[in-house]
């Protein structure tokens, strides 16, 4: 399974455009709007185009509409064309800064080598464009990510200022963190740098949504007294809000994996169920639970507290998929054998 399949893309959505503050209409508002459309709305939005084909919020929310189609369908078809267009046409376009407006290497292979000559081009001919880099950055991440954090470091030093950059980067070397296998710790520490950068230019009103990303960096780093730090600062913060939940989910789970290093178990056993009750979040909910201190607690024995925190977790992971899932992983960890958690041990 590919990295952008398995991250929680909605969590990374309320971390940099949070600071993007532009004034156009959010992307992900005009994506929402157009997957509400109606077919005779769709239609009309079409015809809009003929007429004017740089109304680019037609376009965006025609991309929105036909996402909701499978991806054999020509409805999907037609979404890669106006992704295609927009990447020709306005590559300084926003949405093509998310995963809704990127082309897939493999699932749109035909389609790929062209978008990918286009970037070179924006590239070449606006070399210091900071919407072509993003976008550029976002469509390379998964395929080239050495070439995706040099351009949004090229972004980083000609807005230096900007904790957009830092946020992106930090991200990019999460990526390679985590990547397919067991975490890399010189990446966790590139991604500290950056996330602190971040943190320091947002401030501590501003930069709350990047707690997580920190005390997860500085403990994948080693890193504990930072790492305790932020996680504490999580769970200190108890503001309301879209984030509330994730705090102290995630702060408690940091401060139960440093507990299982220090070998107390009694409290990494806590902190896990102290996590779980967390009221949820739209990340949490969509995207479900984290499992590392879950599973790092079966590799032990501790059945029971995991199977415990399992029944939490249905609590706010209560699709029909998401309880099947929760009881099949229930039905190994009763059967003493460790689940594939897949993504759900990096979210």
């Amino acid at each position: 399974m590919r990295i952008r399949q398995l991250l929680p893309i909605a969590a990374l959505v309320a971390g940099s455009w949070l600071i993007l503050g532009c004034g156009a209409q959010h992307p992900y508002d005009v994506l929402e709007v157009g997957s509400q459309l109606s077919e005779e709305e769709a239609k009309a939005l079409e015809k809009v185009l003929v007429d004017e084909p740089e109304h680019q919020n037609s376009r965006v929310q025609l991309i929105g509409y036909y996402g909701r189609f499978d991806r054999d369908s020509e409805a999907w078809t037609r979404r890669i064309e106006h992704i295609m267009w927009l990447i020709r046409n306005q590559p300084e376009a926003r949405v093509l800064a998310t995963p809704d407006g990127t082309v897939d290497r493999y699932l749109e292979a035909d389609c790929y080598g062209e978008a990918s000559s286009a970037w070179s081009q924006h590239l070449e001919s606006m070399p210091e464009n900071l919407d072509v880099l993003r976008n550029a950055a976002e469509f390379y991440t998964l395929d080239d990510r050495r070439l995706a954090i040099e351009l949004i470091q090229r972004a980083q030093r000609i807005d230096e200022s900007n904790p957009e950059w830092a946020t992106e980067l930090g991200h990019l070397y999460s990526l390679e963190m985590d990547g397919d296998g067991e975490p890399d710790p010189n990446a966790a520490a590139l991604a500290l740098i950056q996330f602190e950068r971040a943190y320091e230019l947002l401030g501590k009103a501003h930069g709350d949504h990047i707690l997580k990303d920190l005390a997860k960096a500085a403990f994948v780093a080693g890193e504990t007294e930072k790492a305790r730090k932020y996680a504490d600062a999580m769970l200190s913060n108890i503001t309301a809000g879209w984030n509330f939940g994730n705090r102290i989910h995630h702060g408690h789970l940091i401060l139960g994996q440093i507990a299982l290093g220090e070998g107390n178990l009694e409290e990494a056993k806590d902190r896990l169920l102290k996590a779980g009750q967390t009221p949820g979040s739209p990340q949490l909910d969509s995207f479900g639970p984290n499992m590392a201190l879950a599973k790092d607690l079966l590799e032990r024995g501790e059945q029971g507290v995991v199977l415990e925190y399992f029944d939490l977790c249905s609590k706010f992971w209560n699709s029909d998929r998401d309880l099947t899932t929760l009881a099949e992983w229930g039905e190994l960890a009763k059967a003493g054998r460790i689940p594939d958690f897949g993504a759900n041990l990096v979210y």
